[in-house]
């Protein structure tokens, strides 16, 4: 069992050998024949389905994670209009035939689209020791509240307090999501198939956004907000069928309801056993050498990855992806493209759906820095070429012309789903120690969060500045920083154990292995 401060007691390996007799007299049989109830997925014997399927439940979160992104970017221009806008009549009248007369200042706006990112701050540092006391699953499941209450704020406030408070509340359960559907899946997940399962996440996201500007083709906020609403519902109703993650109910000592779950998850074909001693063994490695916050800087190549992981997360934000999510519809309006605003923003969330999707083929067969340098050059080329033609829009040099912004951002989003999005989260499992690795991440989560409510809530005041042309070169310098960042200190992770990766870290070069091709002549007779 857990003490109170997290450790293991010595008594893991004897409640585990007493089996369930013991745990059934100590409350845990409605637990069992609960679990007992969780529909088997197709019958799935082998598990590989069954996974694949509740990481795909799981990760709705960041589905409605995304949806909250893009929500911005619909409702804002609608918000920011001083003439009334027509809207549909519902069947029973429940919405008026005009958009309610809220209207907000650009000021009142970029507040409204950056406090989703500060309350996933607030979210996101606490998610990983609420999960690891109150549950993995509990603690996923409960943050479908918030969000149903957020998108009520929003769809119902009077005033643009109403929205603040809805978006910030709203915030902290995206946030929670980053931090706490990683854990949930690499617990449940084989190792084999776990960099697949890993990537669920940023392709739910990535769809999240692309569904969020397919409904905001409404041109309603009070439908958009609702219809956005569904999706934590939706995430409740599916996820509560799932069992707790077996890592979890064996660290709270309920043992055979971690057996339980575990062969859930590995089908009924499958001898746990192995696995389920290695995972005993991993709990107690854990619950000896696990850190406080305050000992991630007590060693020279963890203050060494934090240092990477925190640089990478500078520049991947710093590049101004968010701003581009959070603003796509005025982004296009500014551009005058004959496309609609909310097409345009379409397309760019096709494209960023499908980068995400074969981002981790490439992941697969490229090496991480290579994708890096790639997508930050990339990046920056595509803003560069961008502001160019704004200059030259704007000199009255060239013509207005759709494909040159749609395809410049459409490739903005595609290099940065491919690389710069997911490898530095890839990177917080390949560089970090087991036991520090948690508390890491929630962290670099957090930091992550607060550059996004920086710079997305910094965006607006920039381009007032220095205009929207200036605004974008600021963007693509930040990209050819951060490709200089990665050559000069960032590791190569791919094919590599961590104990290589911190002997580089701690400066240990490790003598390369040299082939003696030895040549033998044949002698031959004379």
């Amino acid at each position: 069992m857990e003490d109170g401060n997290g450790n293991l007691s010595a008594d893991v390996g004897g409640a585990a050998g007493a089996g369930g007799s013991g745990e059934d007299k100590n409350g845990h049989s409605k637990a069992l024949r609960r679990l007992e109830t969780v529909p088997d997925i197709k019958r799935d014997t082998s598990g590989i389905n069954t996974q694949y399927i509740a990481t795909g439940i799981v990760n709705i979160g960041a589905f409605a994670a995304g949806v909250c992104v893009a929500w911005s970017s619909s409702a804002l221009p609608l918000l920011t209009r001083h003439e009334p806008v027509a809207q549909a009549h519902s069947v029973d009248g429940f919405f008026n035939a005009t958009e309610p007369e809220l209207r907000l200042t650009q000021s009142e706006a970029s507040w409204v689209a950056s406090l989703l990112c500060l309350g996933a701050l607030w979210g996101a540092v606490p998610a990983g020791l609420i999960s690891e006391y109150f549950g993995r699953k509990k603690t996923l499941l409960y943050l479908a509240l918030p969000l149903v209450v957020s998108w009520i704020l929003v769809a119902s406030s009077p005033n643009v307090y109403g929205l603040y408070v809805g978006r910030f509340v709203g915030g902290v359960a995206v946030g929670a999501f980053s931090v706490g559907i990683p854990p949930y899946v690499e617990d449940i997940a084989e190792k084999q198939i776990l960099p697949a399962l890993v990537n669920f996440y940023h392709v739910h996201f990535a769809c999240g956004v692309l569904t969020g500007y397919v409904i905001g083709l409404v041109q309603s906020t009070s439908w958009l907000s609702m219809l956005c609403a569904i999706i934590p519902v939706a995430f409740f109703i599916a996820f509560i069928f799932l069992p707790e993650s077996p890592a979890y109910l064996m660290s709270q000592g309920k043992f055979t309801e971690a057996k339980a779950s575990l062969t859930y998850f590995r089908g009924i074909d499958n001898d746990i056993d192995s696995e389920f001693k290695i995972l005993k063994e991993n709990l107690r490695n854990y619950a000896k050498n696990r850190v406080t916050f305050k000992e991630l800087f007590s060693t020279k190549s963890t203050i060494k990855a934090l240092v990477v992981s925190y640089g990478l997360m500078v520049f991947q934000q710093m590049s101004g992806i968010y701003p581009v999510l959070f603003y796509a519809e005025s982004i296009f309006t500014k551009f005058s493209i004959s496309l609609t605003s909310s097409a345009a923003s379409v397309i760019l969330g096709f494209c960023l759906v499908t980068a995400t999707y074969f981002s981790t083929m490439f992941l697969k067969r490229i090496r991480r820095r290579v994708l890096l340098l790639t997508s930050f050059l990339s990046m920056a080329v595509s803003l560069g070429s961008l502001a160019i033609y704004y200059h030259l829009r704007a000199s009255n040099m060239s013509t207005s012309n759709t494909w040159v912004p749609v395809f410049s951002l459409c490739l903005f989003v595609s290099v940065y789903a491919a690389g710069v999005g997911p490898i530095p989260w890839l990177m917080l499992r390949e560089i970090f120690a087991p036991n520090v690795r948690r508390r890491a991440t929630a962290i670099t989560a957090g930091f992550h969060w607060f550059l996004a409510f920086g710079v997305t809530k910094l965006y607006y005041n920039l381009v007032v500045v220095v205009g929207p042309g200036w605004t974008l070169w600021h963007f693509a310098v930040t990209c050819l920083i951060g490709a200089i960042f990665v050559f000069f200190f960032v590791p190569e992770t791919k094919g590599r154990t961590l104990e290589e990766i911190h002997d580089e870290f701690d400066g240990i070069h490790t003598p390369r292995k040299h082939t003696h091709v030895i040549q033998i002549e044949a002698v031959t007779g004379a």
